[in-house]
């Protein structure tokens, strides 16, 4: 059989299969008794989870207070502000967007006058002590290991970052790698270059 006739024969029964799919579909609930055996899905909820491969809109919001915990295990309240805008970014060690944008966020942080905060939700002390290490970052770095900030936030993908005002309002907020150019672009207007 040639790969024409082959590729003929083929679509014909896929054919037939979808009309007759689809007519049998159709009469699912004329009579009770034809139903026997057939499974009808029905729809689900319209209302979609945010944290599901997503992030909540938070732009405009205050920023929620969330207690995490120092690379120490000392307690600290994340979202706390000190009068300036700060930068938190969430972030994991094997997350390889995480890795390509740190060189952009530690230079951003030797550029502007403004707080940025690494947020870890899974990674130990020490993982994140070696990649602070391996990336030069000088800026703090907090762990949440039960997730609490996230929920508040919504964060469900990775990496994302949050700028903050300095009275706790979400200026802006940025899902994925992010650049040194959008870094340049969100931050200069909130922090002093040097």
């Amino acid at each position: 059989m040639t790969g024409r006739r082959r590729f003929l024969l083929s679509a014909a029964v896929i054919l037939v299969v979808s009309v007759a799919g689809g007519w049998l579909l159709s009469r699912v609930g004329e009579d009770p008794s034809s139903n026997e055996g057939v499974v009808v899905l029905s729809p689900g909820s319209t209302d979609q989870d945010p944290t599901i491969g997503t992030n909540a809109l938070n732009t405009g919001k205050s920023f929620p207070l969330v207690e995490v915990e120092t690379l120490d295990g000392e307690p600290v309240t994340l979202g706390e502000a000190d009068g300036r805008p700060f930068l938190v970014n969430f972030w994991y060690s094997t997350c390889e967007p995480c890795k390509r944008e740190m060189p952009a966020l530690v230079a951003a942080q030797a550029k502007y006058d403004i707080n940025i905060v690494g947020v870890n939700p899974r990674d130990s002390a020490e993982a994140a002590r070696e990649f602070a290490e391996e990336y030069g970052i000088t800026y703090p770095l907090l762990r949440d290991p039960n997730g609490a900030s996230l929920a508040a936030l919504g964060v469900g993908t990775f990496p994302m970052t949050y700028l903050v005002g300095s009275n706790g309002t979400i200026l802006e907020q940025h899902a994925g790698e992010i650049t040194a150019a959008e870094l340049d672009r969100i931050l200069a207007p909130v922090g002093t270059g040097s």
